[in-house]
């Protein structure tokens, strides 16, 4: 990292002033790539990385622009994120009936509807940005739900991949929602 800094320096890209923002930047990015690295690795172990990129493909997105849990300490967050990702590919080896289906996809909707977007204590949203995020959130949910619909018409496999990944956002919204609710 300091070799990284020290180099970017030395070229010019970055002055002393900007090097704290810069090394907080990679310091992110290296754990971002250790966390995708290890989901890789679970799903590979698992016998589930397409499903499980599926099942990202929604996740994700949805995740980042409603909010939800968050771990309090990074090795937390770490093992909280494995957890749900072996979660999600152990969902997506099982094929749940139709009506269960349903009934999860609309309550997975009426949560994200109802919370999104929740605020934690790393991230406090003003009016406006709420708002966008509400929107974007929403958005993403109407996109993942008419891809849920059209892959089950088409009775594609990736129908219950695509669906587990809106209900372990919502889940996660919720979860979040009763965290900030008890502190």
């Amino acid at each position: 990292m300091e070799s990284i800094l020290f180099r970017m320096k030395l070229k010019g890209v970055i002055n002393e002033d900007e090097e704290d923002v810069y090394r907080f930047g990679l310091e992110c990015l290296l754990l971002e790539m250790i966390h995708y690295s290890s989901y890789i690795v679970i799903s590979f172990i698992l016998k589930m990385t397409i499903p499980m990129l599926v099942s990202a493909m929604v996740l994700i997105p949805l995740r980042r622009k409603s909010g939800g849990y968050h771990a309090r300490t990074r090795g937390g967050c770490y093992l909280f994120s494995c957890t749900i990702v072996i979660v999600v590919c152990l969902l997506n080896k099982i094929i749940f009936p139709l009506w269960l289906s349903i009934i999860t996809l609309l309550l997975s909707n009426v949560i994200v509807i109802a919370l999104a977007p929740v605020e934690n204590e790393n991230r406090s949203l003003d009016q406006t940005e709420w708002k966008k995020f509400r929107k974007q959130a929403l958005v993403i949910l109407v996109i993942a739900d008419v891809a849920v619909i059209i892959s089950y018409i088409a009775d594609w496999v990736i129908f219950q991949w695509l669906l587990n990944g809106v209900v372990i956002a919502a889940q996660l919204t919720l979860l979040g929602k009763l965290q900030t609710k008890c502190k």
